[in-house]
């Protein structure tokens, strides 16, 4: 199997505020607005610190440089998943939206328009410690239909989502059936592996009901030892396949400093070109599974007979 490569130059009984968010989502339409056939939606997740906003970001601009109307929506309550896009203004969240109007809003009260073509919103959520963030996702998907906004021409929809799917709000997208394809952007280290695990769990647990597969797994490389060995076995065992290895890269800062996406600030870089060969993938991919998944223990003797080997 061929690997888009990207050059490189030079993890109680109490009662929570999330107490409930699953029940949130069983009563929540199956099909959604995915029925409409020119809309493909797509979740990413993959461990917090990763380096996921960063490829989500880049393959949006990656799409809309090749024609596709994409909107992205970060699903963080950070809301820091469109900031290559914000030439240096925060846009307001969903949720500060919201809390200031009410529902009823327009579509322009919540998206924004990039200057490569990417539009974008951000769900935002509560203050530190406060309140459920993944109480956001359903006030999310709310707007969206409520607006009609995704039957607003766009044909790619990204959705950048928090975390190890612990919370059952941040699942929404898989348990409501609204993402059909889920990527999972890891690194060789163990816990990055191990929150991959549990997104395949959670995909499995739904995906046979929800129609949501597996579209591949991105390695975002921390120069682990063995690394794509690791990786590429993880992928074998879950039944899916390692679509791109991204190597570190220093171009990714700079580009991020001046606030702009690898590919906009870069474009004729080694670097640019396997983000858009990444796009191509993920805009052609027929490959899309329902994963395996490892116990505990299996995955805790994968990775280390990788490592070693």
């Amino acid at each position: 199997m061929e690997l888009v490569r990207i050059g490189l130059r030079g993890p109680s009984s109490a009662s929570s505020p999330c107490d409930g968010a699953d029940d949130d989502w069983e009563s929540e339409d199956a099909a959604g607005v995915a029925t409409q056939s020119n809309l493909r939606q797509i979740a990413f997740y993959g461990k917090g610190g990763i380096g996921k906003s960063t490829t989500v970001a880049n393959l949006s601009a990656s799409l809309a440089i090749g024609g596709r109307k994409v909107l992205q929506v970060g699903c963080d309550p950070k809301h820091d998943s469109s900031r290559p896009f914000w030439n240096g203004r925060r846009p307001p969240t969903i949720m500060d939206m919201l809390k200031l109007n009410g529902h009823g809003g327009s579509q322009a009260q919540y998206v924004f328009d990039s200057p490569v073509g990417v539009s974008y919103m951000e769900v935002g959520g509560p203050e530190p410690g406060v309140g459920c963030a993944g109480r956001g996702m359903l006030k999310m998907f709310e707007v969206l239909d409520e607006t009609n906004l995704l039957h607003s021409g766009f044909d790619t929809v990204i959705y950048d989502v928090l975390g190890d799917v612990v919370c059952g709000g941040f699942a929404a997208p898989l348990k409501s059936g609204r993402a059909s394809d889920v990527y999972i952007v890891t690194s060789g280290e163990f816990m990055a592996l191990f929150a991959a695990n549990n997104i395949c769990r959670s995909i499995a647990t739904h995906g046979e009901r929800q129609h949501v597969r597996l579209g591949g797994i991105i390695l975002n490389s921390r120069q682990v030892r063995n690394e794509e060995k690791i990786v590429s076995t993880f992928a074998e065992r879950v039944g899916g396949r390692v679509v791109a290895v991204l190597p570190r890269s220093p171009l990714i800062a700079e580009a991020e400093r001046v606030r702009r996406t690898l590919v906009e600030t870069f474009p004729d870089s080694p670097e640019a070109e396997g983000y858009r060969n990444l796009a191509r993938d993920i805009r052609d991919n027929p490959v899309v599974v329902t994963p395996k998944v490892l116990d505990d223990d299996e995955l805790e003797e994968m990775y280390y007979e990788a490592l070693d080997a």
